[in-house]
């Protein structure tokens, strides 16, 4: 995955830049994801790739290129994001 996104806060200063697959994800989500997915509640490095790329996917599935959506319009829960307030942020999906 290529995709680069851009994370403000309300003040519209950037909490995140860089490649979506660098996104900070909460460690609590990886292992609820991959006990859901692989019935892992100790996930190997394998299965918390696979886990963080199919969070990040469903992100970024919910971003258009080029357009800067609040996270609380978007229609994904994003609690796996480590990031703080993160329904206020607004992100920017560039390819």
């Amino acid at each position: 995955m290529k995709a680069y996104l851009v994370i403000k806060n309300m003040n519209q200063n950037i909490v995140f830049e860089g490649k979506a697959l660098k996104l900070p994800i909460k460690e609590d989500a990886i292992k609820a994801k991959s006990l859901e997915v692989f019935r892992d509640p100790d996930p190997c490095v394998i299965h918390q790739s696979y886990v963080i790329q199919a969070m990040v996917e469903s992100l970024m599935d919910q971003l258009p290129k080029n357009q800067t959506i609040l996270g609380k319009d978007l229609s994904i829960d994003l609690s796996f994001i480590a990031l703080d307030d993160v329904m206020n942020l607004t992100f920017f999906r560039k390819e």
